[in-house]
């Protein structure tokens, strides 16, 4: 009976401390518009502002008070490194795709976002109809690819490498927006961008003449908030995203996407 109750004091004790240490959260973000970005002095976005709910409700469920710190990254994989190798505290938003190679090393939350990997030429190009290998070799065999160094869209473009043209000179940026402009100034480029990269930055250049080559965009993926295999905030994260409906089913999160997004890609994107 006394060894019992030990090991079940122990216990208590563990989770107080673990309680007791949720008081802080730091929060590392890459830097991609429209997921977590600076606007001014302020720092705005749909992870960040999904993120300001997160802590309201630690506060309003929980009555867990807590002091958030941001730290910005410019590069995806520094960003990545950082959050596996961080403290207990932190949370990645990085519009991070939830995979098994990713699982291995990370903590992910429940979707927040679905996503489409969408391939992007310039306007000029000829839209691509089938993946027939001469086809393919017709409208891009003079082309070279860039993506964004270690995202999901490296493997993408390693397997049309690998399928339909084994030459294929593939280069590497860190920022999606930086995949567009370059395809923008260079008519031989072509790249793998999110869908909602895409759409934003017409959004933003509604001028500019780019299309997507539909028969080679990615399948469906959802993104997550990544934490470090140790976190101190995957049990809350999990239970703040599908306690009830999940927080997905919620007025605010379709105010938050309608505040960012427009409604002709919000049904695409939306966790349902």
């Amino acid at each position: 009976m006394v060894k019992r109750t030990s090991h079940f004091i122990c216990l208590l004790m563990i989770s107080i401390k673990a309680f007791a240490q949720i008081d802080s959260l730091n929060i590392n973000y890459y830097d991609n518009y429209p997921y977590a970005y600076m606007e001014g002095d302020k720092i705005k976005g749909i992870e960040i502002d999904i993120m300001r709910e997160y802590v309201s409700w630690l506060k309003q469920k929980k009555n867990i008070t807590i002091q958030v710190k941001y730290k910005a990254f410019t590069e995806f994989g520094s960003f990545y490194t950082s959050v596996k190798n961080a403290g207990a505290n932190t949370v990645g938003l990085g519009s991070v795709t939830d995979n098994v190679e990713r699982e291995k090393e990370v903590l992910f939350s429940p979707p927040y976002l679905q996503n489409v990997p969408v391939l992007v030429t310039d306007g000029t190009i000829p839209t691509l109809k089938t993946k027939e290998a001469t086809d393919v070799a017709r409208v891009f065999g003079n082309l070279s690819a860039l993506v964004v160094s270690k995202s999901s869209h490296v493997n993408y473009m390693n397997d049309i490498k690998n399928s339909y043209i084994p030459n294929l000179k593939i280069s590497f940026t860190e920022k999606q927006n930086s995949v567009l402009e370059s395809i923008v100034s260079n008519k031989t480029l072509f790249g793998y961008v999110d869908l909602v990269a895409y759409w934003a930055y017409l959004k933003k250049n509604p001028s500019r003449f780019l299309k997507m080559q539909k028969v080679f965009n990615g399948p469906k993926e959802f993104l997550g908030f990544i934490m470090p295999k140790n976190s101190l905030h995957n049990q809350y994260l999990s239970e703040f995203f599908e306690s009830g409906f999940g927080f997905t089913s919620t007025k605010v999160y379709h105010q938050i996407l309608e505040q960012y997004l427009g409604h002709e890609i919000i049904e695409s994107v939306e966790i349902k």
